[in-house]
């Protein structure tokens, strides 16, 4: 059994409703550059080509509440994404299961939108970005979204965002060479991680499950620069009480993360998620469609390292399945 816990969708309806409300909307000609975002006959055969049982249905950048800064429009979309996103589940639900998402600039409506996804809908998670028009998540009005997903004890999913327009450097007014995604995402996702420790959001809530993109992106590269600079900069005294307040060690905390095996067929990068998070942390994700062939590639790719992977044919299974479904309570 294999069933891939982050893929992505854009639903033509959420599409429609999208360029309504945003004018020249850049994502609005995803039909005919990825036909498996929006179908899922192609999204179906190319699963099939790779024996993959089952996906996990997210919607795919942008963030609402990056495109659409009226409040009450943005929870619109996410109703409509829900919608969207758990009618096209429901067309194969032997081989779907839906994600839901919210418009993190309006968070009374994103908590009451998130139970409707789970309760009514039937979807088993919400995806959250990893900032709110760079705002960080860990301030207070995010707390009862938190909360709220630890009552209902199904996932987070964590995804990182970042645009062109975040310059890479101060004299100048935008990213290039697209490194606001290449190596912006992962420190995106990195820092937000981060700061839901420090803001004490694991320690409230030790039930709560996170589940990040890219394999804990940085972290399993990290560790060691996490468990010993942190202490220096504290005996430097540039930390005031942060690390003091923390309920364990710091490193112990970032292991509390789920994390997906999205990359992009890299070995070493496997190992290093694999040998930071141990197997039971690890669950099969790919990032399909987002490739150069429709999710072929990613695929494949990903398939590849885990298989390369020097482990307990158990803990493979676990990995592709057993750990999401015990998750997701399938």
């Amino acid at each position: 059994m294999k069933i891939d816990c982050f893929t992505h969708v854009m639903p033509q309806p959420y599409i429609e409703r999208f360029k309504q409300a945003v004018s020249g909307f850049y994502l609005g000609d995803l039909p005919s550059l990825i036909p498996e975002m929006v179908d899922i006959r192609p999204r179906l055969e190319m699963m099939d080509r790779h024996g993959i049982d089952r996906q996990v249905l997210t919607i795919a950048t942008p963030p609402i509440e990056e495109v659409v800064e009226d409040p009450r429009l943005a929870a619109e979309l996410a109703t409509v994404a829900n919608d969207a996103i758990a009618e096209m589940a429901a067309r194969r639900p032997d081989r779907f299961l839906a994600v839901g998402t919210i418009a993190m600039n309006n968070m009374d409506a994103a908590v009451r939108e998130a139970e409707r996804a789970i309760t009514q809908l039937g979807m088993k998670g919400i995806l959250i970005y990893s900032n709110c028009q760079g705002r960080a998540i860990d301030a207070p009005e995010f707390m009862p979204f938190y909360a709220l997903m630890a009552q209902l004890d199904l996932p987070i999913w964590l995804h990182p965002a970042r645009t062109p327009m975040r310059a890479d450097y101060l004299d100048e007014d935008h990213s290039q060479h697209a490194m606001w995604q290449i190596f912006g995402w992962p420190f995106e996702t990195s820092m937000a991680m981060t700061r839901l420790i420090f803001a004490g959001v694991l320690d409230r809530h030790p039930e709560l499950k996170i589940i990040t993109h890219h394999a804990g992106a940085m972290i399993p590269y990290f560790d060691k620069r996490i468990e010993y600079v942190y202490p220096l900069f504290d005996k430097l005294g540039q930390l005031g009480d942060s690390l003091q307040r923390l309920h364990k060690p710091l490193i112990e905390y970032y292991r509390m993360f789920y994390n997906d095996t999205a990359v992009m067929g890299s070995v070493g990068g496997m190992h290093a998620a694999y040998a930071f998070f141990g197997a039971d942390k690890l669950l099969f994700g790919t990032d399909a469609p987002f490739d150069t062939h429709g999710g072929d590639l990613f695929t494949r790719e990903t398939l590849f390292s885990i298989e390369a992977l020097p482990i307990p044919p158990a803990e493979k299974a676990a990995i592709y399945a057993g750990n999401l479904s015990r998750l997701l309570k399938l």
